[in-house]
């Protein structure tokens, strides 16, 4: 199979053997690792992990497993890395072990990761980043809830999860049909990612690339800035992680092949100088892409108070009963930013800069007859958004379970709650969240007792749960609208009264 890769690699756009060769040469230590598709729900299932990250429902996820550095202890899962020598006391300690070996991994500020594949087939989104994944525990600081891992060896440490700066999407990313990122189709293009601290390290990637025959212009950088993390292998420095997402394929089988088999189409190789390298060109922290455009949502709708307030009641009417009690639920920001999250020393869930995330207070389902509506601006028709869509959690383990995705192609119309004469009412949206199909429109909220999926592709009755809007990338600036410029969804529970 690798030999299959290399040599479609090497027909299409260059040698993967040469550009290892001259890396060996150059005095690197070249090692292979996978890109492989995360079930984290499965993993939750099977109480492998005590968390889903707050999964996007329908959005399968991928991420890079490493091998250890050179003169790295492998974790359980690991085998021995290039160059080690067991017992050797100078041996750096092991990573973390958590979701799967390799998942987590530290890194030498001087070390790269080559990235060499196949983008996604058609579909309304994808991008690929390189995270900031568990940090060493902070002295006196409680971290009881939330995600920790670690151990007297390895050290203790707590979850992040921040993007490193401004996700490689298909809006931007350089392949050869989009060289250099100009205009084109993204998809099943050629392309190259090139993970590094340091400007040095980069130019050697990039120019050993370059004499392998590839072409400059499919080539990406992810950088990390130096400033914001703490790296290396000693214990205690930070650990990292890279992610893949695909968002709504616009054919699904073909869609989840390409993710179920991603070792035909990626070679993944970590990559360590022999000798120590000098840093002398860290990577800056970046000015993150402005989120702005000067327009907000409420010019671009300016009746929208009024109208929302319509609608609301016109769902009330519709679902109005006497057995039920009617809870509006409040909604406010899921996460901070990415770096704000690293300066506030709190999680923020593998975020995204091309999404805003909204999430409703918790609640819960007491009955099969309790159900939720979710109603709002369709930000696809006013600009603010490419798709968006509503994700049902459970509160425990942050598991998405259900999910409703608008798009152009797929919507969730207002219309029947206004007038025949009324002509915007494709500016609104209504999604149902309920036990029971009575509609033919809802998403449709599993159980979690008796799933035969596992238990965590589903949420009880009278367990904690929430709802997660997000919103993804405005139409005009390629990266999620501003919070402030989009007018937020709401959402109300419809929650049966318990009989006396």
């Amino acid at each position: 199979m690798q030999n299959n890769l290399f040599r479609r690699a090497s027909n299409s756009c260059g040698s993967i053997r040469g550009f290892i060769s001259r890396l060996e040469e150059g005095g690197f230590i070249v090692q292979k690792g996978k890109l492989r598709y995360i079930d984290i729900l499965k993993l939750a299932s099977e109480c492998k992990v005590d968390t889903a990250f707050g999964n996007n429902v329908g959005v399968p996820y991928a991420t890079y497993l490493l091998p250890p550095a050179p003169k790295q202890e492998p974790s359980p899962g690991q085998r021995p890395p290039k160059c080690y020598e067991p017992g050797d006391p100078d041996n750096y300690p092991a990573n973390i072990e958590y979701v799967a070996p390799g998942f987590n991994y530290k890194l030498r500020p001087d070390e790269a990761i080559v990235l060499i594949g196949k983008t996604p087939p058609p579909a309304v989104y994808f991008s690929f980043r390189s995270y900031l994944g568990f940090i060493e525990n902070k002295p006196d600081k409680d971290y009881s809830d939330t995600i920790t891992a670690g151990d007297e060896n390895t050290g203790f440490y707590h979850f992040i999860g921040a993007s490193m700066g401004d996700q490689i999407s298909k809006s931007n990313i350089w392949t050869d049909s989009t060289p250099y990122g100009r205009p084109g189709n993204p998809f099943n293009g050629s392309t190259i990612i090139i993970t590094t601290a340091d400007r040095g390290i980069n130019k050697q990637m990039r120019d050993a690339l370059v004499k392998a025959g590839f072409d400059p212009g499919i080539m990406n950088n992810d950088n990390i800035p130096q400033n914001l993390v703490n790296m290396g292998l000693e214990r205690g420095k930070d650990t990292f992680l890279f992610t893949m997402r695909a968002a709504k394929f616009e054919n699904p089988d073909i869609g989840w092949d390409y993710i179920y088999n991603l070792e035909r189409y990626f070679t993944v190789l970590r990559i360590t100088p022999k000798k120590p390298y000098p840093i002398t060109e860290p990577w800056p922290i970046p000015a993150l892409k402005k989120r702005e455009t000067g327009t907000t949502e409420f010019q671009v709708v300016p009746n929208a108070r009024d109208t929302l307030d319509y609608l609301r009641n016109q769902i009330i009417c519709k679902y109005d009963n006497p057995e039920y009690d009617i809870v509006d639920l409040d909604l406010n920001l899921a996460i901070s930013d990415n770096y704000e999250g690293i300066l506030q020393d709190v999680n923020v869930w593998i975020d995204n800069r091309d999404a805003v995330y909204l999430k409703t207070e918790d609640f819960q389902l007491a009955s099969d007859d309790d159900f939720v509506i979710i109603y709002g601006i369709n930000h696809i028709q006013t600009g603010f958004a490419t798709y968006f869509n509503a994700s049902f959690y459970g509160a425990e383990l942050w598991n998405g379970v259900g999910a409703a995705i608008v798009t152009n192609g797929q919507q969730y119309p207002a219309d029947e709650y206004f007038p025949k004469c009324y002509t915007n009412d494709n500016e609104y949206y209504v999604i149902k969240m309920a036990r029971k199909c009575k509609e033919d429109n809802e998403v449709i909220i599993p159980y979690s007792t008796g799933n035969p999926q596992g238990s965590a592709y589903g949420v009880d009755n009278n367990e904690d749960a929430f709802i997660i809007i997000r919103v993804y990338v405005n139409q005009e600036t390629k990266v999620a609208p501003a919070h402030f410029d989009i007018i937020w969804g709401r959402a109300i529970l419809f929650s049966k009264k318990k009989r006396p």
